[in-house]
């Protein structure tokens, strides 16, 4: 089938209503807004596309795609079509991801009225069977090689880290040995200001984490920090909003990477981004951590200039503008 004559069927298949409720925001029928910017943007559009695609895969993931939204989905059947058709045109027309690309995980959800939707086909490290995009064969397609280059360089457990970080949607990370950090008194000491608003209220931070040579004895006791970050993109770095989202995302990310480490590699100490945010109210200085096997010190607290450490580590610490990036580090022994 000619990619004209793909576009031709699906605005063919729209009527007015159709139109009507992708320009009506309150509808009850939930669009979310990439989908509707997607196909407004093609109504009354009558133009000519180079090349074609296989009838067969067509629909194959039409049906694929349908049978995940009617059990995933089941309650909004007259937003099926709207997803649909946004997926056969970015993934046949345009030939890009039909999934969100920086999300690891797929799922189907609706918030406030609009519907998430995850490709069904993404998985922790295959590209989606239908993808025809070359962004995702370069962010996924070269998994298996990073964690084998990991390994024969540092060892296995690096190895097994890295693959491990890639998973859980930490897609840069660095090797540096532990006898090689640095611990600076500066860094306390902006903590003990307290102007991230955190010190004295939770067990990640000072002075709960202990003493800065108690931190240093305590990673002092493994051989290897495998230094990791997460890029997000923002509308507004100014915006405290975006912000505390972008970090409450990389917290979740960092459990899922414990999640895929614990009993693997045997001891290991995880430190993540500022603060905690697991309970609305942390416990400290009353109650013990009611998560103590969850707990991730923050860097900052144990000493650490983050920026020196990406260097070392040769991470990025700025992605571009209007970007923030966080970042964590698992701490091991590779024997």
């Amino acid at each position: 089938m000619e990619k004209t004559q793909l576009l031709k069927e699906i605005l063919d298949s729209y009527t007015e209503e159709d139109w009507a409720l992708l320009e009506n925001r309150n509808s009850s029928v939930p669009v979310n807004e990439s989908n509707r910017k997607l196909l407004l943007g093609l109504k009354g559009k009558r133009m000519r596309l180079r090349g074609s695609v296989p009838d067969a895969e067509v629909l194959r993931l039409r049906d694929e795609v349908s049978a995940f939204l009617n059990e995933c989905w089941a309650e909004q059947p007259l937003a099926h079509k709207y997803v649909i058709d946004s997926r056969l045109v970015l993934t046949f027309l345009y030939e890009k991801p039909m999934h969100p690309w920086e999300s690891v995980k797929y799922y189907s959800v609706v918030r406030d009225g609009k519907a998430e939707y995850y490709c069904p086909h993404k998985t922790d490290s295959v590209i989606c069977g239908f993808c025809r995009s070359h962004f995702c064969e370069d962010l996924y397609a070269g998994w298996d090689t990073a964690a084998e280059e990991m390994r024969e360089k540092y060892g296995e457990r690096s190895g097994y880290i890295k693959r491990a970080l890639l998973e859980a949607g930490f897609l840069e990370s660095g090797i540096i040995e532990t006898s090689e950090l640095l611990y600076h008194d500066e860094v306390r000491e902006q903590c003990e200001k307290n102007l991230c608003g955190a010190y004295g209220t939770t067990w990640a931070c000072p002075p709960a984490v202990g003493t800065l040579k108690e931190c240093r004895e305590r990673v002092e006791k493994y051989s290897r920090m495998q230094l990791f970050s997460k890029a997000y993109a923002v509308q507004d770095t100014a915006s405290l909003e975006e912000m505390r989202d972008c970090m409450s995302n990389f917290k979740l990310c960092a459990g899922e990477l414990d999640k895929k480490l614990k009993g693997k590699i045997g001891g290991y100490l995880m430190l993540s981004n500022e603060s905690c945010g697991r309970c609305k109210k942390c416990t400290y200085p009353d109650a013990p951590c009611r998560f103590p096997d969850e707990l991730k010190h923050s860097l900052e607290s144990y000493g650490y200039n983050v920026l020196e450490l990406s260097r070392k580590a040769g991470l990025k610490y700025i992605n571009g503008q209007k970007t923030f990036t966080f970042f964590g580090a698992v701490i091991y022994d590779e024997n």
